[in-house]
């Protein structure tokens, strides 16, 4: 009897310890989590419909929301395509009326939509068509095309664009070939 108590305080010794050791993991786990920077990106090809335009617009959109706890600045926005050598980095200047700009200040749950219009002055000097232009010079970069949110705290957020904004710039880089075909 003497040596089933004894076995009894060595499970309850050990069973304290595992406890306590999980109490302070889980505790570390929490604080670390909660001063983390927590956002979704979201960039495609999006089409803004009005009701006082004839004509609806396409557009680069770029949502990022903000799901921590956190605030957060968004002090940057560009783009990453190629790997490797190839690898190419650009910054993103907005400046549209129906776009919110850079820096950008969110708190827990806000978002931020960041519009690029495709076609503002209908030349070369579009964001489509230079994007194009730009991702297919060195090599053709436009499946490896990302969006990159920087932030106040150093931290960077990178995402694969949506399909829909690849296929408007493969359609435009046939479209510069073939007109580059012409002349």
């Amino acid at each position: 009897m003497d040596n089933t108590l004894q076995i009894w305080n060595v499970v309850g010794t050990w069973v304290a310890s595992i406890g306590t050791v999980s109490a302070v993991i889980t505790s570390l786990w929490l604080a670390s989590n909660a001063n983390k920077v927590k956002l979704i990106v979201f960039a495609g090809h999006r089409i803004l419909i009005s009701r006082l335009e004839k004509t609806n617009d396409d557009y680069c959109c770029i949502q990022v929301v903000n799901t921590g706890a956190r605030p957060v600045k968004i002090t940057n926005i560009g783009w990453q395509a190629g790997r490797f050598k190839n690898k190419q980095h650009m910054i993103q200047i907005f400046g549209t009326p129906n776009s919110d700009n850079v820096p950008k200040m969110l708190t827990e749950g806000e978002e931020a939509i960041f519009m690029v219009p495709f076609n503002l002055r209908g030349n070369d000097e579009d964001w489509l068509v230079s994007m194009a232009k730009t991702l297919t010079e060195k090599s053709n970069n436009i499946n490896s095309l990302k969006v990159c949110v920087s932030t106040s705290v150093g931290q960077q957020f990178i995402v694969p664009v949506e399909n829909s904004l690849k296929e408007k710039l493969l359609e435009q880089t046939k479209t510069n070939k073939s007109l580059k075909q012409d002349k």
